[in-house]
């Protein structure tokens, strides 16, 4: 036997049943959660910025010595080099 379809209670019935409750916030209950709300996304997103920041200089801080690691030995050859050859 299969029910009809009328007896399905559906999600706009279940709604307009429930009973209507007022927010028990008062505007400054709001005002302190508001205020601790952005605290605290200020806190993790400051969090946040000072770990990219310390990756980010971590990364280049790399970059800059394995370029000097590569270039710097010719480079002072080559300084080097030029030095003794005016003085000879």
């Amino acid at each position: 036997m299969r029910p009809d379809d009328d007896d399905i209670p559906i999600l706009t019935d279940a709604i307009d049943r429930a009973p209507a409750t007022q927010s028990s916030l008062s505007v400054d209950d709001i005002d302190r959660l508001q205020d601790k709300l952005c605290a605290t996304s200020l806190k993790i997103a400051e969090s946040t910025l000072r770990d990219a920041v310390r990756d980010a200089e971590h990364e280049l801080r790399e970059r800059v010595m394995t370029a000097l690691r590569r270039e710097l030995p010719a480079l002072v050859r080559d300084v080097l080099d030029e030095h003794l050859k005016r003085r000879a």
